[in-house]
């Protein structure tokens, strides 16, 4: 007797631990739905996702800007410096000597041609205005704004639309 009481008992509890489970997990499940929907609004329509980590996520859009295309490139502890047309810091990318990208100062989201600061996949392509615009600066459009990097000491390749 005493143990079917028990038994009983036990069976009893297991089952309302398995009721309370599935209660905390799709509530869970449902914060984060509500946090991917809330996340899914701020990007525009025509904006796709190239790269995300848990920290910064870069996007494309179908809309090109400037007359042609820069991709620059990194060495081991290179940085590259990116301006607002205000002269004000936008931010920085940095190749550290572990072969991992630092983005400083970076806005979470940020919309180029294509950023990826993966060491196996880097690429650090923008829409460009031609590189004879400005003597001292290269035109590049982040956010659907211009902005500007030294030519000085930067590595890059520009390609034209033409």
């Amino acid at each position: 007797m005493k143990l079917t009481i028990s038994l009983c008992t036990t069976v009893a509890f297991l089952f309302a631990s398995c009721n309370d489970s599935p209660h905390k997990t799709t509530k869970t499940k449902a914060e984060h739905i509500n946090k991917e929907v809330s996340k899914l609004r701020s990007i525009k329509k025509g904006d796709s996702l190239v790269y995300e980590s848990p920290s910064f996520s870069s996007y494309t859009e179908k809309v090109k800007r400037g007359t042609g295309i820069i991709s620059f490139y990194l060495d081991v502890n290179d940085r590259l410096d990116i301006w607002n047309m205000d002269n004000t810091k936008f931010g920085n990318i940095v190749l550290k000597k572990d072969l991992t990208y630092l983005t400083l100062n970076m806005p979470r989201k940020v919309i180029a041609r294509k950023l990826v600061p993966e060491y196996e996949f880097a690429a650090f392509d923008f829409d460009a205005e031609n590189l004879e615009t400005d003597e001292k600066f290269i035109i590049i459009y982040i956010n659907k704004a211009k902005r500007k990097v030294k030519k000085s000491g930067a590595k890059f390749v520009f390609a034209s639309r033409n």
